[in-house]
């Protein structure tokens, strides 16, 4: 059964506090009121991080979590000795929720002058060990699943470095949290893409991508930061991936997963994120979902 959830990507936060973003019991309470009973946790200390408190945040909004992820910059030397000490105090905290899921992705910015965003083979070598590292900690200390999101300007971007990703990991370890609006951001077919890999993906991220504003970012070279922040992630029913063939796939294969709704925005005014948010509940209710 597709089971639905939202994460806080899509209410604009990104940071456990920026000003810019909405606080954290409107968030739950805007979860609620607009049809969503999960919600990832988002960034470490957004939402309460004691679980006794979480769950009596969660109970009455009817709430629960399904995962949390982490940005992680991997392809370090010395990663492990500061994503092992996040990722104990994560799993422990999903533990005590009952949820089940760790989404880890590379931490990207902006490359700087004279710098390119694609890994160098040793720096490649680096992230690929430490996924590994990290989803074997995340599975057997914690029982816990572990997926890797790959993200628009990071390490791991384009469908050649996705590819590569799975192929030298093992897929007993590391599954995929695919996020549709970043695989079509890159021009690449994301639903051929899922066909393709659905054995090594267990969750998802429905986003979205406004083609004809994508056009326009890749003409101009604008950078991936400002076409967020200018909406080239757009509503689900409103893009380039079909989220009705989407579904039906899913329902062929009989997933038993999560789809997350999330819809880039970071930073945005705070009456923003909701009326967006209903909209694409009823999207994702017209889908039978």
């Amino acid at each position: 059964m597709i089971q639905l959830a939202t994460a806080p990507d899509a209410w604009g936060v990104w940071y456990a506090d920026d000003p810019r973003q909405i606080g954290w019991e409107r968030y739950l309470d805007e979860v609620r009121d607009a049809g969503f009973t999960a919600t990832e946790t988002g960034p470490w200390g957004y939402l309460p991080t004691d679980p006794v408190r979480l769950k009596a945040e969660l109970d009455p909004r009817g709430l629960s979590i399904c995962g949390s992820a982490l940005v992680h910059a991997l392809a370090v030397p010395d990663a492990l000795d500061t994503l092992l000490p996040r990722l104990k105090q994560t799993c422990g905290l999903l533990r005590a929720m009952g949820a089940h899921w760790v989404v880890v992705m590379d931490d990207c910015g902006l490359p700087g002058p004279g710098e390119v965003r694609a890994l160098s083979e040793e720096r490649w070598r680096l992230l690929v060990d430490n996924t590994i590292e990290a989803a074997r900690y995340v599975t057997a200390q914690w029982g816990l699943g572990f997926t890797f999101h790959p993200h628009v300007g990071s390490g791991v971007e384009t469908e050649a470095e996705v590819e590569r990703l799975l192929a030298e990991t093992p897929a007993e370890l590391v599954g995929l949290c695919f996020d549709f609006g970043h695989h079509a951001y890159t021009g690449a077919d994301a639903v051929a893409f899922m066909q393709r890999h659905a054995d090594r993906i267990p969750y998802y991220h429905f986003k979205n991508v406004d083609g004809d504003m994508l056009a326009r970012v890749n003409a101009d070279g604008t950078d991936y930061i400002t076409a967020f922040q200018n909406g080239v992630m757009c509503e689900l029913d409103h893009g380039m991936v079909d989220f009705a063939k989407v579904v039906q796939l899913l329902r062929e294969r009989g997933f038993n997963g999560y789809a997350v709704y999330e819809q880039d925005m970071y930073p945005c005014a705070p009456d923003k994120p909701f009326p967006i948010a209903k909209r694409n509940r009823a999207a994702l209710h017209m889908l039978g979902l």
